[in-house]
């Protein structure tokens, strides 16, 4: 069953421009979905749409059976959360402590509860010897993992990546997408995650591609790649692997879907390892 339906929505933010024209696509529980396309195709706003932080115009965004709406997006919002690209406006508390303890207040959570519950998810993120340092004193993808830790403490269902490597270092983004995917992994968590890194889509279970507002394609990522031309239209890149794939097929070697696949994931355990 779909946790998450997009149908036929809508969005724009002036009469001559729709950002999101006409999409529809389902996510399934506990799947790794990405989403890409190039600048101003209507991703950010997509996930805006899903997270109800800006209204549909027209069409339905159900988030398991329940719309998005007015009525039913404080219930919704309790089960889903989004880290944004810049870090530094996500930190609200004075301490990583204070930070991931905001939502459980908010939550009316027993103060005597609080400490276990930030220490689980403190470590979770790596962050446990960090608990009484201030933001400032925090890398990017230090403070991304402190976002993080926060929403997982309030054991959301689904988790909304909006771009949220695109402003660190290269050291911050392999940190972030090393926890999303042991995330994906390791818990019944939905992960949505917008991106324009080619490489963190081979490693989800779906894909998006979103072009000037409307569904250009959706399918595995490994099928999605098989398609480098179409991508290219639309000013996107490919995987290295891919480029190998289409060397290979200069040279009449064959490579079908499934053997791209292989070699991916022998690349990701290899570089794991490193």
């Amino acid at each position: 069953m779909s946790l998450i339906e997009i149908k036929n929505v809508f969005y724009q933010y002036n009469e001559t421009k729709k950002a999101v024209n006409g999409v529809s696509f389902d996510v399934k529980q506990g799947d790794y979905v990405t989403i890409i396309g190039h600048n101003g195709s209507g991703k950010s706003t997509l996930a805006k749409l899903i997270a109800g932080l800006l209204p549909v115009k027209s069409g339905q965004i159900l988030i398991d059976g329940k719309e998005v709406n007015e009525e039913n997006i404080a219930s919704i919002r309790t089960r889903l959360g989004i880290v944004f690209q810049n870090p530094d406006n996500q930190f609200i508390g004075s301490t990583v402590k204070d930070d991931i303890a905001f939502g459980l207040e908010n939550k009316l959570v027993p103060s005597e509860n609080m400490d276990a519950i930030i220490n689980e998810f403190a470590k979770k993120v790596g962050l446990e010897a960090f608990l009484n340092y201030e933001p400032q004193n925090l890398s990017g993808g230090q403070k991304q993992r402190v976002a993080i830790a926060g929403i997982l403490a309030m054991k959301p269902d689904i988790i909304i990546f909006d771009e949220a490597t695109s402003m660190l270092d290269p050291k911050g983004k392999k940190e972030i997408k090393q926890l999303m995917y042991d995330l994906a992994s390791g818990d019944d968590i939905t992960i949505i995650s917008i991106t324009h890194d080619i490489e963190e889509v081979l490693q989800s279970d779906d894909c998006i591609v979103l072009n000037k507002g409307k569904l250009f394609m959706h399918d595995k990522p490994e099928n999605i790649f098989m398609h480098a031309e179409k991508l290219r239209e639309i000013d996107l890149d490919v995987p290295f692997i891919e480029k190998v794939r289409e060397t290979f097929g200069k040279h009449k070697i064959k490579l079908k879907a499934q053997d791209l696949k292989g070699m991916v994931d022998e690349l990701c355990r290899s570089s794991s390892k490193r």
